[in-house]
């Protein structure tokens, strides 16, 4: 059985006969109800299926992060900061054949906007953590001069990510993260943001390399 949520000219939410209808982000759709195929699927589809699972694997673990980072992005589309997150990985940052398909994780953005990225940025191994620096020019980034670094470090081998959402102004040039023991030995690849004051604006992330406590 189905309701017309606003009477007879709008939308159907529940199944009725062969479509079912349901409201996302405010919008109405109506489609037919899922059947399960007895085709065996393709290659190019157990691809999509296989890069799909990938992603959401990886982005599910920071789901904070991407939510602030593509924010922006999101405002006023029919889908969510999580959603376009995932819709640029499966574009840019995905490699190898099936079944064989992996991140690439030089090539993931987690923050998409217009703060100016800085310059000379570097992830160093220090003590039981990872240094992040950063140059700052007051006449190319003194707009941007508030904004607060975001860190997040993504652990390879369990799926699990460290993150550092508020972090040290722009003009400071540095930050210290932590790691827990439990990453020693681990591959900890570490990823870079800026982010103002405002909550709103915010930078492209940086790719800082693969490291190894």
């Amino acid at each position: 059985m189905a309701r017309l949520n606003n009477g007879i000219l709008g939308g159907i939410n529940g199944k009725i006969g062969p479509v079912e209808g349901y409201v996302r982000y405010g919008i109405p759709y109506v489609r037919t109800k899922k059947r399960k195929s007895k085709v065996p699927p393709t290659i190019k589809r157990l691809t999509c299926r296989k890069g799909m699972s990938v992603v959401n694997h990886f982005i599910n673990s920071m789901t904070d992060y991407v939510r602030i980072g593509f924010e922006g992005v999101a405002i006023g589309k029919p889908f969510s900061p999580n959603n376009a997150a995932k819709s640029y990985q499966l574009l840019n940052a995905l490699h190898g054949e099936y079944p064989e398909i992996s991140i690439f994780y030089p090539a993931v953005r987690l923050t998409q906007g217009s703060i100016e990225t800085p310059t000379n940025t570097k992830a160093v191994i220090e003590g039981n953590g990872i240094r992040f620096t950063w140059d700052y020019n007051p006449v190319l980034n003194w707009d941007d001069r508030r904004a607060q670094v975001m860190l997040l470090v993504h652990v390879e081998e369990t799926g699990k990510t460290i993150n550092i959402l508020s972090g040290a102004r722009y003009t400071e040039k540095t930050e210290f993260m932590e790691m827990p023991a439990e990453v020693k030995g681990l591959n900890l690849h570490a990823y870079l943001s800026f982010i103002a004051d405002d909550r709103k604006n915010i930078s492209n992330s940086t790719y800082l390399g693969n490291h190894v406590i």
